[in-house]
């Protein structure tokens, strides 16, 4: 039997990072640490992407500035200290997240303490559920003479977090919906849950629309399952979105003998100037999403061609630079 190494706690922060301005900051701003952010709280590691640190807000600085990589007017502001929480952050929290518009708010220290975890229940139990608090305390472990390494812990967050699929039935059932866009939202409800059993895959909550979106770690591109229940198909894509939808697909068109060599199936690639988007596609046609006899098997074949859609794009995504375009 192997011998197994002890786990230790290293109580000061300070012991890794010296400044909490000059390497706190920046050390939660990494692309990895923002990563764990990400995974801890349950939108995986693609969610945050870093706008700026230490950014202008009249006339104090917020620490870290991030967007979600599926909504680019969707703001994030971290707000982090070392030692135990205090009112001077919370007030700084509360002025950063109205001077950006943020959606979402993250409040990072060593300990929060009881009358500030009630306080982000409370601002997350008077806002509607397009605004999200957080409050994370950090810690760092060590076995022996490994490397430290960083936990986080959710000491609060907003009351839905569950996102229970007995709230969004009920949603389902309000007598402005159509029968149709109920079935859309059961739809996704069911994929949602297909999806959370095979895949690290993020979505969406569901809802009553024709398609369901997941991050792949940049704004501007996402996945997206969509369904058209007239025509009886359903598809899984990449889509590119914005002004410079054209020319990064035209970077990634580039690549396109390769991604074709690699892919497990026929990618459909469709430039679509006039609309601001692009997309890379697979369909299946003769799939009818009202029939619900048949939505495990299409939640199955859109989540495998997801998860290999993913796997072909991810890095090709994050690497695409438009300084690479000619007379750029």
């Amino acid at each position: 039997m192997p011998e197994l190494g002890k786990l230790k706690q290293v109580k000061n922060l300070q012991a890794v990072w010296a400044d909490e301005a000059r390497d706190f900051t920046p050390w939660l701003a990494k692309e990895k640490s923002l990563a764990l952010i990400g995974e801890t709280l349950g939108f995986g590691s693609d969610w945050l992407e870093l706008i700026e640190i230490e950014a202008n807000v009249g006339p104090f600085r917020a620490d870290i500035i991030c967007q979600d990589t599926a909504r680019e007017d969707h703001v994030i502001v971290i707000e982090n200290q070392f030692g135990p929480s205090d009112h001077d952050h919370l007030g700084k929290l509360l002025t950063y997240a109205a001077g950006r518009k943020a959606r979402t708010i993250i409040w990072i220290a060593e300990r929060i303490r009881d009358e500030h975890r009630a306080a982000i229940d409370l601002l997350n139990t008077a806002t509607d559920d397009e605004y999200q608090f957080f409050a994370l305390e950090i810690e760092l472990w060590q076995i022996g003479d490994s490397p430290i390494a960083p936990r986080f812990n959710i000491i609060a967050k907003p009351n839905d977090w569950t996102r229970n699929i007995a709230k969004t039935a009920k949603r389902a059932n309000a007598s402005s919906l159509t029968e149709l866009k109920r079935t859309y939202i059961d739809y996704w409800s069911d994929f949602k849950t297909f999806l959370e059993g095979a895949s690290n895959l993020n979505c969406q909550k569901p809802g009553p629309q024709q398609w369901m979106i997941m991050r792949i770690g940049r704004s501007g591109f996402a996945l997206v399952a969509a369904l058209n229940s007239q025509k009886k198909w359903i598809t899984a894509s990449l889509e590119f979105n914005g002004d410079n939808a054209g020319n990064y697909y035209q970077l990634m068109e580039a690549q396109r003998e390769e991604i074709d060599s690699e892919a497990e199936f026929e990618l459909n690639w469709e430039e679509l100037p006039n609309r601001k988007m692009a997309r890379i596609s697979v369909k299946k046609t003769g799939a009818d999403p009202t029939d619900k006899g048949e939505w495990n098997e299409q939640h199955k074949w859109l989540v495998n061609r997801l998860n290999h859609m993913y796997e072909l794009f991810h890095h090709r995504v994050k690497e695409l630079d438009l300084s690479d375009i000619e007379g750029s």
